[in-house]
């Protein structure tokens, strides 16, 4: 019997099961994920070699949507479980620049494996809201002051890494221009901006396209951000004028 219990733990039946808690599922950009990952023993002993914890996404390939892990940290070394046993390893992970919002299109899991010896992987995946920072905080917030609505984004892989580009639908009347897009990148002293304008074709032009778009670079100084939303708002208004 003994033999027939390891023989299906080895194929995933009855065997140690593996779960993350996350004391709370939304974390800011810069901050922790903190929780505990619970292990309970199966119907026979195993050895879990190791466990990892990771944050993963995906992004738009050139055919399909690839599955992405941003990173994975081991939370423990090699242990023993006994039958019906249950232990708990407390873990903290950062979140860092770099990972990607979670805004309708964009997705990010937390993912949890076991490395067993002589069985499956009995990982778990734990979904996660990922918070803008202060700096892009105080950017989109800007946007929103001025009426525009983030209503999406996407990410793609760029010169090895990954970015991620957000969309805004623009105020009623008050813009000459279809969407807003946003691609926030981290820089010494502050945040490199690249805005997008679309905006419709009209006149002749409109017989040969439907939409023009215009990009423009904004580098925005740690001070500037520092001073809240309101005056960056004024700015981003009169460079979005410009490029439609």
């Amino acid at each position: 019997m003994g033999f027939f219990k390891k023989m299906m733990a080895a194929v995933g039946v009855g065997a140690a099961r593996v779960d993350a808690r996350l004391h709370r599922n939304a974390v800011r950009v810069g901050d922790e994920l903190q929780g505990v990952v619970v292990v309970t023993g199966g119907s026979v002993e195993q050895r879990i070699e190791r466990l990892n914890l990771g944050l993963t996404t995906r992004f738009r390939g050139d055919d399909e949507y690839v599955v992405h892990t941003l990173f994975s940290l081991p939370v423990v070394s090699g242990f023993d479980i006994r039958p019906g046993e249950v232990r708990e390893f407390p873990f903290r992970l950062p979140v860092p620049q770099g990972t990607p919002l979670t805004v309708r299109g964009t997705d990010v899991w937390l993912v949890t494996d076991a490395d067993i010896a002589g069985g499956v992987d009995p990982g778990d995946t734990d979904p996660v809201q990922v918070l803008p920072d202060a700096a892009r905080g105080t950017v989109i917030e800007a946007a929103q002051r001025l009426g525009f609505v983030l209503s999406g984004s996407e990410v793609e892989f760029h010169r090895g890494h990954l970015v991620q580009e957000l969309s805004f639908r623009p105020p009623s009347g008050q813009y000459r221009l279809t969407e807003l897009e946003l691609l926030m990148l981290p820089a010494h002293g502050g945040l490199d901006v690249i805005l997008e304008v679309d905006r419709r074709a009209t006149g002749m032009a409109s017989l040969f396209t439907s939409e023009f778009e215009t990009k423009g670079r904004w580098f925005v100084p740690d001070a500037q951000l520092a001073q809240g939303p309101d005056l960056l708002a004024h700015e981003l208004a009169e460079r979005v004028r410009r490029l439609s």
